[in-house]
């Protein structure tokens, strides 16, 4: 009797398990459809966005873009992440389909200094360089699209003005003062091993 019921318990977890993979599948073709959709011009799922957010028109032949997909929330569902080819500085998105809708997370072609990129896990980096420094915090999506902070990591490699009397150089990881060889180390181990190959950006 125990055998039987361990048997049909079995058969109910794989066809849920399958159901599910299959249920994530169709999910995830849907949100690539309507991204390329919007790629190819279309802006309807957007509306006001496009205003709102800044949003550019990728078809424009003067700059040359990018896309790749990431599911950057852990939902099991991808999002697209557009820049400006192998450049975040010069612009930087991320879009979320809800089923319905795409919806506008990020997009940033204003602040030089500060580009967002992801790593091949779908961790976000927003690196900041400013003054003789570099910061790096990575973070992630969370269902609504609002940024969870995960780890910093933070160097000052010079002072810029003579009038500047901080502490040069200066490392810190979460919060804590290291050493450059420490800081080095967890840069290297948190964003460097981690980075999205090239080849993983396709043109539009």
């Amino acid at each position: 009797m125990k055998k039987i019921i361990l048997l049909i318990l079995t058969v109910i977890f794989t066809f849920g398990t399958v159901g599910c993979a299959t249920n994530k599948e169709t999910t995830n073709n849907a949100a690539k459809e309507a991204f390329s959709s919007f790629l190819s011009g279309d802006t309807t799922l957007l509306g006001a966005q496009v205003e709102e957010k800044g949003i550019p028109d990728f078809q424009d032949d003067m700059l040359e873009y990018e896309y790749t997909y990431l599911d950057v929330n852990e939902d099991g569902v991808v999002e697209m992440l557009v820049q400006l080819q192998d450049d975040p500085c010069g612009y930087n998105a991320v879009f979320h389909f809800d089923g319905k809708q795409i919806i506008c997370w990020q997009s940033d072609s204003v602040e030089g200094a500060c580009r967002d990129y992801p790593l091949k896990d779908g961790t976000m980096v927003r690196q900041y360089d400013y003054s003789g420094t570099r910061s790096y915090t990575l973070f992630r999506y969370n269902s609504e699209g609002e940024k969870v902070d995960i780890s910093k990591v933070f160097a000052r490699d010079e002072l810029i003005y003579s009038s500047d009397t901080s502490k040069c150089p200066y490392y810190e990881v979460d919060g804590t003062e290291v050493s450059k060889d420490e800081f080095d180390k967890k840069h290297k181990l948190l964003i460097e091993e981690r980075m999205l190959k090239r080849d993983a950006w396709k043109a539009i």
